[in-house]
């Protein structure tokens, strides 16, 4: 897409970045480049805080910071100063509270970029049945997502820590790790909040849905569906970020 303007509504100053890179071409790889990385620094910063390691903290949303106003997030990259300066005085306690404050603008700063990059939107699909994920895949990818499939919850987790995901579509039984570890996961590294969660599932049972329905998930998709059924959800998916805004 690389419409500038998409940017500069977005307060980004493309100007100020431009100076910096020489021309729009350079400036669009740079864009690509902290794209395709945020998501592996943000499960660092996770980690750091959760170890309470605020010496590396610090250092990396610094680094983080400085990225971010290289490519003209400068308003963005105030919060992430607060954090290295928290992280410095070693105030654990302002950073855990204000994490979440933090994981929305990194929502909203990879939304814009894949938006401007023209990347198609990553949807997680997790189910143990290939035929199911299959059949999901064709029918989501009809509507121009990119689809990372997953056959059980350690699969999904690893696609959780490292790429940027759109809305989640999670069956509950599968092996080893299952579907309600992952939701677990989403509400611990406060994630259960900023990505839509549609929970597939062939047990209807009232204990089930409920335990489901204990965490904020978009909504159940019970087994078997139709494609109507996904079309629908997938709008879901959408009018949830449109909510947000």
């Amino acid at each position: 897409m690389n419409d500038l303007n998409l940017l500069k509504q977005n307060n980004v100053q493309v100007e100020n970045a431009l100076e910096l890179w020489g021309n729009i071409e350079s400036y669009n790889e740079s864009l690509k480049e902290f794209y395709d990385s945020f998501i592996s620094k943000l499960v660092n910063l996770e980690n750091f805080k959760k170890e309470e390691d605020w010496e590396n903290y610090a250092i990396l949303v610094h680094s983080i910071k400085s990225e971010l106003k290289y490519i003209g997030f400068m308003n963005d990259a105030e919060e992430f100063y607060a954090h290295e300066l928290k992280g410095k005085e070693k105030d654990g306690n302002y950073i855990k509270e204000n994490f979440i404050h933090l994981r929305y603008t990194i929502i909203k700063i990879m939304k814009l970029l894949n938006e401007y990059l023209g990347e198609k939107k990553n949807l997680l699909i997790a189910d143990d049945s290939n035929l199911i994920l299959n059949y999901l895949e064709k029918i989501v990818d009809n509507n121009n997502y990119n689809v990372l499939k997953a056959n059980d919850g350690k699969e999904a987790l690893s696609h959780l820590k490292n790429h940027y995901i759109y809305g989640i579509l999670l069956d509950l039984n599968m092996p080893d790790v299952d579907g309600f570890e992952v939701l677990k996961y989403l509400k611990e590294h406060e994630l259960i909040d900023t990505i839509p969660v549609v929970i597939i599932t062939g047990d209807d049972t009232l204990e089930t849905i409920q335990k489901a329905f204990s965490y904020p998930i978009l909504d159940v998709l019970n087994k078997p569906f139709d494609e109507k059924k996904i079309n629908s959800i997938l709008v879901s998916i959408q009018n949830f970020y449109q909510r947000q805004n």
